[in-house]
C-alpha cells in the first residue's frame, strides 16, 4: 500500500515538474517575440519580418506613427519563405516611432501581432553619453568662438600713428586679425553643421534642422570666395606696410589707415 502511494506521489511530481518546464519554455518563447526592430535611417527601405513556424500566411493590417498618423492601411500580404515572412517598407520620411500591426494563422488559429521600430536622421538611437558628447562639443565650439572675438579686441587695428594720423611704426600684429576672422568663419560654419546634426537627432520636426543645414551649405559654398578675399587683403596690407616701412627708413612719416 505504501509503495503504491509513493508511486502515485512520484507520478504527480513528474507531471508538476513537466508542467513547470513547459510553462517556462512558453514564457521564454513569448518573451522572444519581436517587440522592437530597432532604429533605422530616414528615407531608407527596411525589412519588416515575422516568424511563424506553422503559419501559412501573415499579413500587415496597419502601420502608424506614434502621433497616430496612418502610413499603411488595409491588407498587405507578406512574402513567405519557409517559416519566415517579410515585407519591405520604404515610406520612412517621418522621424519617430512606427507601429506595425499584423495577423496570421499560426497553428490554424487567427492570431494578431504588433511591434515597433524607430526612424532617426542618423539611423541610430543616441545614448545619454553620446548626447552629452554632442552637446558638450557644441558648447566648447561656442566658447572658442566667443574667446576668439574677445581676444580680437586686444589686437591692434592699424599701425602706430601720432595724433595727426602720421604712421610712426609698423605694427604687424594687426595682420593676425585677418587670421582670426578666417578661423572664426570656419568655426562658425562647424557650429552650424553640428547644430543641424543635433537638431536632426533630437527634434522630430525637420524644418529647423533643414534650415541650419541649408545655412551650412551656403557657408561652405562661399568659403572659397572668403578665403580668396582674406588672402588678397592680407597681401595688400603687407605690401602697403612694406612701402610705409621704406618711407619711415628715409625719415618720411606718411599718413595711412593700415
Amino acid at each position: 500500500m505504501l509503495h503504491q502511494i509513493v508511486e502515485v506521489l512520484i507520478d504527480k511530481m513528474k507531471k508538476i515538474l513537466l508542467t513547470i518546464i513547459i510553462g517556462m519554455f512558453l514564457i521564454s518563447f513569448t518573451s522572444a517575440a519581436i517587440s522592437n526592430l530597432g532604429t533605422f535611417k530616414v528615407n531608407t527601405c527596411i525589412e519588416l519580418p515575422q516568424t511563424s513556424p506553422d503559419a501559412t500566411y501573415n499579413n500587415i493590417s496597419k502601420i502608424t506613427t506614434d502621433n497616430e498618423l496612418t502610413i499603411v492601411s488595409g491588407e498587405v500580404v507578406m512574402t513567405k519563405i519557409g517559416t519566415y515572412f517579410n515585407y519591405t517598407f520604404c515610406n520612412t520620411t517621418l522621424l519617430g516611432e512606427y507601429i506595425v500591426n499584423g495577423y496570421g494563422d499560426e497553428g490554424g488559429t487567427l492570431k494578431t501581432w504588433e511591434y515597433t521600430f524607430n526612424i532617426s536622421y542618423l539611423g541610430k538611437e543616441l545614448s545619454t553619453s553620446q548626447s552629452i558628447i554632442y552637446l558638450g562639443l557644441l558648447g566648447i565650439l561656442l566658447f572658442i568662438l566667443f574667446a576668439t572675438f574677445f581676444g580680437m579686441r586686444y589686437l591692434p587695428k592699424s599701425n602706430v600713428q601720432d595724433e595727426y594720423g602720421r604712421i610712426l611704426s609698423i605694427n604687424h600684429l594687426k595682420h593676425f586679425r585677418l587670421v582670426l576672422w578666417l578661423f572664426a568663419y570656419f568655426l562658425f560654419t562647424a557650429i552650424i553643421f553640428l547644430s543641424s546634426n543635433v537638431a536632426f537627432a533630437f527634434v522630430q520636426e525637420q524644418l529647423f534642422a533643414r534650415i541650419l543645414f541649408g545655412i551650412f551649405s551656403v557657408l561652405m559654398a562661399i568659403s572659397p570666395v572668403i578665403i580668396i578675399c582674406i588672402v588678397i587683403s592680407f597681401f595688400v596690407r603687407f605690401y602697403h606696410d612694406k612701402e610705409f616701412q621704406k618711407m619711415l627708413n628715409r625719415g618720411i612719416y606718411p599718413e595711412g589707415k593700415l
